[in-house]
């Protein structure tokens, strides 16, 4: 273990994420209403560099933006992102608002258009951001998000909450229904005009949203597919895409019918896998599941190109391998329920956080000696 932060938050930790910019830096969200912005390099009584506070609900995660002013949004449940410039994170530089319910889930969407929040379309405009948002509502949220430059000042409005005092930052483009419950995840396919949902009502659905990327108005046949399978909510999902190793450059653009592509989703105790056309995404016939933990999966991480890592409430971590579905290795990392963890960009460290707020890095590979008693792995 590389370093243990006991009481990091004094609630649940709901997200980790690694920063784009700086390789030791990591972001966590929590249900104290809170973020917080930490550096390994630092010892665990320094190394909380930064602390977010703007919120008036639990934070549920935050979403490191890249190329945009080094943004940094946080989701929360009291309806809103707000969007922080990590390079002065005393305050936020504004905020998304007109979610229907908590904000659960953020992810960003590739786009060509010109513009942001109201920025015009001079010749000199950057691509716009596009943020899909998954919320306690049912439905999903696009928002093209500006600079502070274009936020829209709220006219002297005043609140004991900070959030509600600050700027507008961000331009609904679309909202669509993609459930009869909350919506927990949000992934895109390698067809980037694709986008999967993630929902409570136990099922993961595909929808076109080609139209919005392309700046043109979406209508209301955006449902491409929709697999309802599963027994219980689906929690968390993931996208794994590869080619043959003859069949190179990686890419939409260059996929064949030999190119591999599985969609992963956790469920209950179980990581079931499903295969998936990387051109139309229609779900495969072809299916795996990944049995071993005693609790839920909170997280899905892709430690190699054979290796699958996963943490759940029953307090450890598990090595599978794509290949064979097999356990390789299970580890215990807390004491308590692990509620969230994310990978370094190296992968060779893993954070993870807990539903008492301890917050713990770790070193990839794991070491043999934190190995639980029923794992494989040698002594």
């Amino acid at each position: 273990m590389l370093l243990s932060i006991p009481a990091a938050h004094q609630e649940v930790v709901t997200s980790l994420q690694f920063s784009p910019y700086y390789p030791s830096v990591f972001c966590s969200t929590s249900g104290d209403d809170t973020g917080a912005l930490w550096d390994l390099r630092n010892s665990p009584d320094s190394c909380n560099i930064a602390k977010l506070v703007c919120h008036s609900d639990p934070v549920n995660h935050a979403l490191f933006v890249e190329g945009r002013d080094q943004l940094l949004l946080t989701a929360s449940d009291d309806r809103t992102v707000a969007c922080w410039d990590v390079r002065e994170i005393s305050q936020p530089v504004g905020v998304i608002r007109g979610f229907g319910e908590g904000v659960n889930k953020m992810l960003r969407l590739p786009s060509g258009v010109p513009g942001g929040g109201g920025g015009g379309g001079s010749s000199n405009a950057v691509p716009s951001l596009l943020v899909a948002c998954a919320c306690d509502d049912g439905q999903v949220y696009v928002h093209s998000v500006g600079t502070p430059e274009d936020s829209q000042p709220q006219n002297g409005l005043r609140s004991e909450n900070a959030h509600e005092t600050l700027d507008s930052l961000g331009t609904l483009m679309d909202r669509f229904w993609v459930s009869t419950n909350t919506v927990n995840d949000l992934a895109l396919t390698p067809n980037p005009n694709l986008l999967l949902t993630a929902s409570e009502d136990n099922a993961i659905r595909l929808w076109n949203i080609a139209p919005l990327l392309n700046g043109r108005a979406t209508g209301d046949d955006r449902l491409v597919a929709s697999f309802e399978e599963f027994e219980d909510p689906v929690n968390h999902i993931a996208v794994r895409y590869s080619s043959p190793p003859n069949e190179v450059p990686r890419g939409f653009d260059s996929a064949t019918p030999s190119s591999t592509c599985w969609l992963y989703a956790a469920c209950s105790e179980f990581v079931f896998a499903v295969d998936l056309d990387p051109i139309n995404g229609v779900f495969g016939g072809e299916a795996r599941t990944f049995s071993g933990h005693q609790d839920y999966v909170r997280g899905l991480e892709f430690f190699s190109e054979e290796t699958l890592l996963t943490v759940s409430d029953d307090s450890t971590a598990i090595e599978w391998s794509l290949s064979t579905v097999q356990l390789v290795r299970q580890v215990k990392l807390h004491e308590g329920l692990v509620m969230a963890s994310a990978m370094s960009a190296a992968k060779d460290i893993l954070v993870t956080g807990t539903d008492n707020g301890e917050i713990r890095a770790w070193s990839l590979p794991f070491s043999t000696e934190t190995c639980c008693a029923s794992s494989p792995c040698e002594a």
